[in-house]
């Protein structure tokens, strides 16, 4: 069987060229296979005899004839000789079909054992939806033929279509109930085969549609609709089974690896190297959507299926079971019924979706959003009455790009869809990200939310327009759709569409500057010193005033929290709102304090209550440190520094560690600064789990202490730390440092994926003239182990790091060094050259 699937198998990857544009042909190879197993298993079942004891049916996927090269074999064994009590001969056969290579489920299973079992378990039950006999005589056919004739006694078709609803629910929102992500499980993502399957088995057991043929015939899909589900289902059930064939574990996942590999062999010509990619996985999303919105519409048709209640008229519409539909069915006539029933749906709290006929009218009328429809005063005014929906605007918004609506209405908006982002960053498509964006908008409105966002909430629901926020939110990425600084794209489009739908040129002016500048917060967060009277007022220029700040700041947050879950913690959320608040007093006309008034008034706030030997030990070490020091942190963050010194000796060596900022850690370390500290420090770090996110890195003016903290995260910092655990990890970094504890090596391996979608690295350096300091910045890929080597370059060319920013966005870091000589001169020109070179090579 080796020889013939591998013959299989380069016959498959000839055609696979034409099948990413033509994939039905991928139903013979999985057929293919599953006949040789056919073939295969029940030769080997009738060597050992037992088909005059036994049947043996083929289930679930293997029931369809649909095998893939990673598939489980699932089999059902029916006993029919109740009088058999030696099953060695079975347990031989399960036993050789292991043998064989096959990973197998079974059962083994009397009459009444059977039908015990599948009236009670709802997915052994839909494991008997495709059956198929392998060897089984005519009493073990007539044993499952009756099981599956009489399926509703065993369960009922609601009670089936509510368990398969809630298995649904828990599998999509084990995948952020999405079917964006950049890496997605072909098998159970939303948009896989798992959505096309749970479909047609709600059409099974609760429409008695059972094959292909009759869910064409039945009035759910038209014919052209049926046609692009087909593909859509031919073209996933494609990729399934080329990434089993190209990888050797996850293998129904179409990771980043797998996207290059089957671009290359699909030989989709690009001019970038990322473009082929994009393409494939265009196509993937594209295919992706179709059966997503078959899979709703057989739920949404269930559901209008199980109702007896009453039509209810709504003016132009009807409401049944909180479904509104067309009552006019004529939209050529009716345009304005087109944004008018998602205004409707976007008034009552009680309205779940629209009728499935009508949701079909839509699609086919898409196109009537022509231009001529977008220049229409009245159906502006409808848009922006949707935009202020106080209930179900983030399902109207998705709804209305699954029907075509909101790419016909915004033609930057289709540009997008399905865009992959090459940043190591987001992990969603553009469009997807947009929806959360305006999602989490929506959310934080309503305080649906987690908690600490309270202030948000208070300040969202006093701003004068909501309906500005979330045109903002919708714009800020739209100009990745054509290239180039899509932030400016964006901002011109923005404006262009806001003045299109009757907005006043003040709100149109709004908007654009909120597009263009929308990630201007998070970069004076992440790069600048957020303390610095200076940082304060350059921004609070930029932004002239408090309307300007409000909006910009809600957009900021709910961009990043949109971006990538994993990227959002309690410290960013810290920065952003401290920036939001020092900006606001200045915008506030409060008198701007030098940066040694906010020093001084923030080490008295803290030093006032101590006693007076306490006082000393603080001050006589704070005044060796630069005063810029105490910009970088929040008053509290200091006081928890002044205790932990507090608390030990005076000369001793401090490491104090504390969970903060919404579960990560945060390092203070006071140690006697020596050379290749810093080096040290990080490897100790990355042998113990520990990553860096930020660092500021200080030491006193006579060069002799270093004062050092950290927020990494920790491989166990989905765990809440006791402060024994945080107390341990503190004795284990000491002792490392001190030599009386083995550092355990580093594992820097590389990460294929950063390696093939990893951006250009970018160093520069600069001069800090008042300091009389060189600065590094480096803005490169993240990748396992890149702090160690960086450390490593600095160390071998004896240069002393005086102090660092750095910043870890996802898979991307920013780092700055501020750099000196041993001597506490500048670097010269030839050196910091040689150190830029030494760099790159290492990265």
């Amino acid at each position: 069987m080796k020889k013939n699937l591998d013959k299989l198998d380069s016959k498959f990857w000839s055609w696979f060229p034409q099948a990413i544009d033509n994939p039905k042909k991928i139903n013979f190879f999985l057929q293919k296979r599953s006949d040789w197993l056919d073939k295969e298993i029940i030769q080997n079942f009738k060597d050992l005899n037992l088909q005059n004891d036994f049947g043996l049916f083929a289930i679930g996927g293997y029931g369809n004839k649909e095998i893939f090269p990673a598939s489980d074999i699932d089999i059902s064994i029916i006993q029919i000789n109740q009088k058999i009590k030696n099953y060695e001969n079975l347990e031989k056969f399960i036993a050789n079909l292991w043998d064989y290579g096959h990973k197998v489920g079974h059962s083994v299973r009397n009459k009444k054992e059977l039908k015990k079992i599948i009236s009670e378990d709802v997915k052994e039950f839909t494991s008997f939806l495709s059956f198929r006999p392998l060897s089984a005589n005519k009493e073990a056919i007539e044993i499952i033929n009756k099981i599956v004739g009489d399926k509703n006694k065993f369960i009922s078709p609601s009670k089936f279509f509510n368990k398969k609803k809630i298995e649904q629910e828990g599998r999509h929102a084990s995948f952020d109930s999405t079917s964006f992500n950049l890496e997605p499980d072909l098998k159970e993502s939303p948009g896989s085969l798992r959505d096309f399957q749970t479909g047609t088995w709600i059409l099974n057991h609760c429409f008695n549609l059972a094959t292909i043929n009759k869910i064409k015939n039945a009035d759910i899909f038209s014919k052209k609709e049926f046609t692009a589900i087909e593909k859509a289902h031919n073209f996933i059930k494609l990729l399934r089974y080329s990434c089993n064939l190209i990888q050797t574990s996850s293998r129904n996942r179409l990771s980043f690896n797998s996207q290059i590999e089957l671009a290359k062999r699909a030989k989709i010509k690009s001019k970038r190297s990322t473009q082929s990619v994009e393409i494939l996985m265009q196509k993937y999303f594209y295919h992706a959507e179709v059966l997503s919105i078959f899979n709703e519409t057989i739920f949404d048709k269930y559901d209008e299926k199980g109702t007896f209640k009453i039509k209810k008229d709504y003016g132009d519409f009807f409401i049944r079971n909180n479904r509104i539909g067309f009552k006019d069915t004529n939209l050529q006539e009716n345009k304005h019924l087109i944004f008018e029933i998602f205004v409707k749906i976007g008034q009552r709290k009680d309205l779940i979706g629209i009728d499935t006929k009508t949701a079909r009218l839509l699609k086919e009328n898409a196109q009537l959003i022509d231009e001529n429809f977008k220049k229409n005063n009245n159906y502006s005014k409808q848009f922006l009455q949707i935009l202020r929906s106080p209930y179900n605007l983030s399902s109207i918004l998705r709804k209305m790009k699954r029907l075509g609506i909101m790419q016909a209405y915004i033609k930057e908006f289709g540009e997008v869809i399905g865009q992959m982002q090459f940043d190591l960053f987001h992990i969603y498509t553009v469009d997807e990200h947009t929806f959360k964006v305006v999602r989490n908008m929506r959310q934080m409105k309503i305080n649906h939310i987690d908690d600490g966002f309270e202030i948000e909430n208070e300040l969202i629901n006093r701003l004068p327009k909501i309906e500005i926020l979330y045109i903002a939110g919708l714009f800020h990425d739209l100009g990745k759709g054509k290239g180039g600084d899509h932030s400016e794209i964006g901002a011109e489009a923005s404006y262009k569409f806001a003045k299109k739908l009757g907005m006043s040129l003040h709100d149109a002016e709004l908007i654009s500057w909120l597009v263009l500048n929308h990630l201007e917060m998070s970069s004076i967060s992440q790069r600048k010193d957020i303390y610095d009277p200076s940082t304060i007022k350059d921004f609070a220029n930029k932004c002239k005033n408090l309307e300007r700040l409000n909006y910009l700041y809600l957009l900021t947050i709910n961009d990043i929290r949109a971006t990538n879950p994993s990227i959002w913690n309690g410290w960013k959320h810290g920065l952003l709102r401290s920036l939001f608040f020092n900006t606001r007093s200045s915008l506030n006309k409060e008198r701007d304090k030098s940066i040694k008034e906010v020093v001084k008034d923030r080490i008295n706030s803290i030093v006032q209550d101590l006693g007076q030997g306490d006082k000393n030990i603080i001050t006589n070490l704070w005044k060796e440190i630069d005063e810029s020091y105490f910009g970088r942190f929040s008053s509290s963050q200091l006081k928890w520094q002044a205790e932990s010194i507090i608390m030990n000796e005076e000369d001793a060596d401090i490491i104090e560690l504390r969970q903060n900022f919404n579960n990560l850690l945060e390092i203070f370390i006071k140690i006697k600064n020596v050379d290749g500290l810093f080096l040290n420090l990080v490897k100790i770090f990355g042998a113990l789990g520990v990553e860096i996110i930020d660092a500021d890195i200080s030491t006193t003016k006579d060069k002799k202490i270093a004062l050092n903290t950290f927020i990494a995260s920790y491989k166990y910092q989905s765990i809440k730390l006791t402060q024994a655990d945080t107390k341990s990890l503190s004795t284990k970094i000491k002792a490392i440092h001190s030599g009386s504890k083995k550092l355990n090596k580093i594992d820097v391996r590389s990460d294929s994926k950063n390696m093939h979608f990893k951006k250009p690295t970018k160093i520069t350096d600069s001069i800090d003239k008042q300091k009389n300091r060189n600065i590094i910045t480096i803005e490169t890929t993240n990748s396992s182990g890149l702090l160690v080597k960086m450390a490593q370059v600095f160390k071998s060319y004896d240069v002393s790091i005086h102090s660092a920013k750095i910043t870890t966005l996802g898979e991307k870091v920013e780092d700055t060094f501020f750099i000196e000589d041993q001597n506490i001169n500048l670097i010269s020109k030839n050196k910091i050259q040689k150190i830029k070179k030494a760099l790159s090579e290492i990265i």
